[in-house]
């Protein structure tokens, strides 16, 4: 080895050596700790927040996940159009999501539940808190088809202790009762068609029903807001009502069911001795849609871009995600995208007159938060 070669070694070493006594040293003094901890604070608690909304319709992927999916949240789609800021199911680990992500929930007008599954409820206590504890300035407003007054009763009475515990300690200035709790506003779509169930200047969210039986009804929603459109799919076969609602959307969120890998994963179950795992997997197969029936519905409606969620099962690394894909390009080889927690898509508003081709959807991919 020529003593230039020996001289980078040693330099490397040396460096390696004074980067691990550094770490050592400060992992181990208290004012570095408390530095870096302050530094490390401020960085996440200070978040902005003001890229969210305005002119615009943001679309942000608070949770991905279908029942027992690992590594991710339970299904939940932020929109925020111009000053309005709404969640669309609200699955379990979604909340922390949402704050992680420095999403505004301190400002959320509503709560839109497709239906009453657990993995789209769930969170729905920790959304109230963290929403009632960073200032919302009214009830919890929650948005559902016949039996969301159940549901509605059924989390404030089991978090109304905490209600009272936490105005007792903090005080009404800080957690005023008079915006604790959820309230129930509920509707009835019809057979075929979209009602509008929420209005508010240039901001319309409209239900219509989908097909996921026996649960009756199930519905999904289009938000509209200045020349923009999202259609958020709910739990469903491949359904012409959904098809009808979402005609020329800028957007589908559509949930998706692998067949085979579901087909692999309830087998494999069986074969463990775990068989009615296996059954309650093999039975999901019937009242969900295949990535490829997906893209055959948006092009049906003439969606411009086509964005999987909810998977079942969840990927976890990407040769799973190619599998999710398969057949999906010979039906629909563009404006697909694989949503992930935190995906982050923004849609511009229109002015008047402006055409189709002043549509720009801009993605952001997820970024690390400190937990």
């Amino acid at each position: 080895m020529s003593k230039i070669g020996k001289r980078i070694i040693i330099a490397v070493v040396v460096v390696v050596a004074l980067v691990i006594a550094g770490r050592a040293i400060i992992m181990n003094n208290q004012t570095a700790q408390d530095w870096l901890v302050e530094r490390a604070l401020a960085r996440v608690l200070s978040q902005n927040s003001d890229h969210y909304g305005g002119d615009k319709i943001d679309v942000v992927f608070c949770g991905t996940a279908s029942p027992m999916g690992r590594g991710r949240a339970q299904s939940c789609t932020a929109i925020l159009a111009g000053d309005k800021f709404f969640i669309v199911d609200t699955g379990a680990r979604s909340t922390d999501v949402l704050t992680g992500l420095g999403l505004p929930v301190g400002r959320l007008d509503a709560v839109f539940l497709t239906h009453f599954h657990s993995d789209h409820i769930s969170s729905l206590g920790e959304l109230h808190l963290a929403s009632w504890a960073r200032g919302r300035d009214s009830k919890m407003h929650v948005y559902g088809g016949p039996g969301v007054d159940q549901v509605v009763d059924g989390f404030n009475m089991a978090y109304g202790l905490d209600y009272g515990y936490r105005t007792g300690h903090h005080g009404e200035e800080i957690m005023p009762s008079k915006t604790s709790g959820l309230k129930a506003h509920g509707f009835r779509a019809p057979e075929k068609g979209m009602i509008t169930v929420y209005q508010d200047g240039d901001v319309t969210v409209s239900a219509f029903r989908v097909n996921h039986p026996p649960i009756e009804p199930s519905y999904g929603y289009r938000f509209d807001y200045r020349g923009r459109s999202v259609v958020i799919s709910g739990d469903t076969t491949k359904d012409g009502n959904l098809i009808a609602a979402a005609q020329n959307a800028d957007i589908i969120v559509h949930e998706v069911l692998q067949p085979y890998l579901v087909r692999l994963t309830s087998e494999t179950l069986q074969k463990a001795g775990q068989e009615k795992l296996g059954q309650l997997i093999m039975d999901t197969m019937d009242y969900h849609t295949s990535p490829v029936d997906a893209a055959a519905a948006a092009n049906e409606a003439n969606a411009g871009m086509l964005v999987f969620s909810h998977y079942a099962p969840v990927p976890q690394n990407q040769l799973v995600e190619r599998i999710f894909m398969r057949g999906v390009d010979d039906v629909r080889p563009d404006g697909v995208v694989m949503a992930t927690d935190g995906t982050h898509i923004e849609l511009p508003a229109l002015d008047d007159g402006e055409n189709d081709e002043k549509r720009q959807i801009i993605l952001n991919q997820p970024k690390l938060v400190l937990r």
